[in-house]
């Protein structure tokens, strides 16, 4: 296998753990919709537990957003790579 094989694969893998971190972020935000749900309809007997989903959401979103701010480091760097090879694969 080539080099330009092997930039290739690590491209697919960084835009699968790319597409992860967004599933994470909407996870996140399913969370925090689901928390204040529970706080609207369920005012007096469930509020601790509808704070505690909202925490978790935005907990899971700053998360995500911190791993994907890893990945975008990783990705400038494999787009060097990528150009010492003639591979014009993203932007």
């Amino acid at each position: 296998m080539g080099k330009k094989e092997l930039v290739l694969l690590e491209e697919q893998t960084l835009l699968s753990r790319e597409r992860t971190m967004q599933q994470y972020i909407a996870t996140g935000a399913t969370f925090i919709g689901l928390g204040l749900l529970v706080i609207k309809f369920f005012e007096k007997i469930y509020v601790y537990l509808g704070i505690l989903l909202v925490a978790i959401g935005f907990l899971q979103i700053y998360l995500a957003y911190a791993r994907f701010e890893k990945y975008r480091k990783i990705v400038r760097k494999l787009r060097k790579r990528e150009k010492r090879f003639g591979l014009e694969i993203g932007e």
